[in-house]
């Protein structure tokens, strides 16, 4: 991953990853993609979210942690990114987590 202008770039490994979005009591419908039908590299966007426990005050809540937004660098200008927040955004509020 990298910043528009490549001033920024993330180059994590597989297990990395696997750790960071597979943490205890991870949704699988919190990791969100999407595919391309055409080309060598079908994932073209992706984002994801874990739960997290906060407090705040001494009051407990329970929310989401989003991270790892990523679209490819050719269709940014697409306007995927706010879509795949507003999925994933969608899917945790489902759980009725805020």
């Amino acid at each position: 991953m990298e910043s528009k202008d490549a001033t920024l770039r993330f180059n994590y490994n597989k297990k990395f990853l696997r750790w960071a979005v597979t943490v205890p009591g991870q949704y699988d419908d919190w990791v969100v993609g999407v595919r391309s039908t055409t080309g060598k590299k079908p994932l073209c966007g992706f984002i994801s979210a874990i739960p997290v426990h906060l407090s705040i005050e001494g009051r407990k809540i329970k929310a989401a942690e989003i991270n790892f937004l990523c679209v490819h660098k050719r269709i940014r200008s697409k306007k995927i990114a706010p879509q795949l927040i507003k999925e994933v955004t969608r899917r945790v509020n489902l759980r009725k987590v805020w």
